[in-house]
């Protein structure tokens, strides 16, 4: 489990729920694994039980999370798990965490001649 809150521009329950998707789709944790007690996963994301929770939900709505009741928290795993993050490769170096970006430059430009048609502008956004 990560041992610090992640940061970035989604609510921070979103951000759980996207790490969590992360190690579950590589592997890191697998079908049947049960996760730490509530307080322990919360105290080690420096966030509230609330806002964990909140990111549990969400991997429980998306079938890869089965809540039991007195028994903890247990990964379903799933083949494919959609994410937000679902198109994109990127990891840290020791596994897990969530894509980061900075934005260096926007440019609005007209479309290159050699791209294949899209839009309906002349123009399009160089990020």
């Amino acid at each position: 489990m990560p041992a610090q809150q992640p940061s970035g521009a989604l609510p921070l329950y979103l951000q759980i729920s996207e790490m969590l998707i992360r190690d579950i789709a590589s592997g890191r944790l697998p079908r049947g694994t049960r996760l730490p007690p509530e307080r322990e996963m919360a105290k080690s994301l420096d966030t509230s039980v609330g806002t964990l929770r909140k990111s549990l939900a969400e991997l429980e709505e998306k079938g890869l999370l089965e809540r039991r009741q007195g028994s903890g928290n247990y990964v379903k795993g799933s083949s494919a798990p959609e994410g937000i993050y679902a198109l994109y490769r990127l990891e840290l170096l020791e596994g897990g965490g969530l894509p980061t970006a900075r934005i260096l430059d926007v440019q609005r430009l007209p479309k290159p001649a050699d791209l294949p048609e899209f839009g309906a502008s002349i123009e399009g956004h160089r990020i």
